[in-house]
Order: structure tokens, then C-alpha cells, then sequence
């Protein structure tokens, strides 16, 4: 059974170990009517590395592939590896053009409304000239099947889901939390 056919309920929480960890990861904060919050919720490791220090330009070329931090490019608040200088000056100087869409949460997940974390080995589709990170292989098939009307679900439900990303009362799934074989850091197998 997917991970897509198969979440209900809301897991409160490992929504909420999940938001202190990005919270923790270094994003850039501000306080608004007297809460801190994110400006951007990105998907970042605890150190601030941006999508488990995969390389997002190496997506376009076909496949994954772990950044170097050698080649590093800060962005959004957070650290973005790169695997070779020509992929991080790329990313450098049209970021937009690289990043995944809705800052590397499951697309298919945002389609639904919760977030979710991504499977980067697996789960990731370029459409249209943009990045699609999903939660695994059998998600990334549903989504890509149906992704007309799942990109603009997505894009209908980002604003607000963001904004429960922020403050902590979105619905959000790990893969710990649902008992999935892939830890984060993730490597290529």
C-alpha cells in the first residue's frame, strides 16, 4: 500500500518534532504579533543543508546526485550543495529555475494538502522544466499520472499549507514517523 492511498488522520506529534527540526535548521526568523516564524520552511537537515545535500541542477541533466561542499551556494537561508562548480554556478545564477517547487516538500503530499518529506533518490520528476520531489518511487508514478491536476491542486493549496508550515499546525508525515525504509540524511544507494 502507498504512502499516498494509505496516510489519514494527523500525527501531532511527529508534525511537530519535525517543524522544531526546521525551525532548529538555521531558517531565517522573524518575529511577527509576538511568535517567531520561518520565513521559508525549506527542506534542510539540521545543519542547514538544503535537500540532504543533494545536488538540484543534476536533476535536470537525469539523475541524483550528491553535492560536494566544495561547491556550495547559500540560498534561502539555508546551504545548497552542488557536485561541480559548473552546477553550482548555474544554480547561483537562476536559483528559481533549479529549486524544487514548493521548497522541496512532497509534491504529491501538498496536492492533498499536508507536507510531507521526499524520497531523493527515488521520488523526484522534472515536468514542464521544474523539479518535483516526492515522498517515493510509487508516489512520484501517481503523480506524475495525474499531474495535471495535481500541480494545480499543489499550487492551489501551497499558500496555505506554507503558512501551517510556518506556525506549526500543518499535518506533516516523516518517513520515520510512518515506519518507511529511507533515513535523512539520504545517500545514493
Amino acid at each position: 500500500m502507498s504512502f499516498a492511498s494509505s496516510v489519514s488522520g494527523a500525527f501531532d506529534a511527529t508534525r511537530r518534532t519535525l517543524i522544531m527540526g526546521v525551525v532548529a535548521t538555521g531558517v531565517s526568523l522573524s518575529v511577527a504579533a509576538g511568535a517567531a516564524q520561518a520565513e521559508d520552511v525549506l527542506n534542510a537537515l539540521p545543519d542547514g543543508v538544503a535537500m540532504d545535500g543533494f545536488d538540484v541542477v543534476a536533476y535536470f541533466d537525469g539523475a541524483p546526485a550528491k553535492g560536494d561542499a566544495a561547491y556550495e551556494v547559500d540560498y534561502k537561508g539555508n546551504t545548497w550543495l552542488f557536485s561541480s562548480a559548473e552546477n553550482a554556478s548555474a544554480f547561483a545564477a537562476d536559483p528559481a529555475r533549479y529549486e524544487p517547487q514548493h521548497n522541496g516538500w512532497c509534491s504529491y503530499a501538498v496536492s492533498e494538502g499536508y507536507g510531507a518529506e521526499v524520497d531523493f533518490v527515488d521520488g523526484w520528476a522534472v515536468i514542464d522544466d521544474k523539479l518535483y520531489l516526492n515522498w517515493d518511487a510509487e508516489t512520484r508514478d501517481a503523480f506524475v499520472d495525474e499531474q495535471s491536476s495535481r500541480i494545480s491542486q499543489a499550487e492551489a493549496n501551497w499558500p496555505d499549507l506554507h503558512a501551517g508550515l510556518q506556525d506549526g499546525s500543518a499535518d506533516m508525515y516523516t518517513h520515520a514517523g510512518e515506519g518507511a525504509d529511507i533515513a535523512h540524511p539520504q545517500q545514493l544507494n
